[in-house]
């Protein structure tokens, strides 16, 4: 008899160990949600500057441990944020970056250097912004505005 229970004890932990498993798997892959459960600060940022366009979708995932948010708007961008709701990369895929969005120091500059040249695509790190031009010249800036250097593809 008492070998018998110490099987079941034996099966319950390794049943509560997949489960367990399970559980942390999914919380590590990519879930869809509602847009009702974005961060507060994506929601503004996404109805400030894209005020007339729905979400076609919304995701959760950890990337390197850290949750993000990716969005994708019924005018074909995409939207990467951070847990927090600051936004991480705006990509237009269709159009251009509405204004507000890069901070006016480098859009001062960015004129200068490429007259009526438009942002499709910004990125922004810890370090700075990265910045892709209608026309694929990719802009690096630094986070105080500072002009680093151009790329080509």
């Amino acid at each position: 008899m008492n070998l018998k229970n110490l099987k079941m004890k034996h099966y319950a932990m390794m049943l509560a160990a997949l489960v367990a498993g399970v559980l942390l798997f999914t919380e590590c892959a990519s879930m869809r949600i509602p847009y009702r459960r974005l961060p507060a600060g994506a929601k503004a940022f996404i109805g400030t500057y894209f005020p007339t366009e729905s979400c076609v979708y919304a995701e959760r995932d950890r990337d390197d441990g850290r949750r993000e948010y990716e969005v994708k708007l019924s005018n074909g961008t995409d939207i990467d944020f951070h847990a927090s709701g600051d936004w991480k990369k705006v990509d237009c895929e269709y159009s251009f970056l509405p204004a507000g969005i890069v901070p006016q120091a480098i859009v001062d500059d960015l004129a200068e250097r490429f007259p009526g040249a438009r942002i499709s695509k910004a990125e922004r790190e810890r370090g700075g912004y990265k910045l892709t031009l209608g026309s694929g010249a990719e802009m690096i800036y630094a986070a105080d505005g500072r002009f680093i250097r151009v790329e080509y593809d």
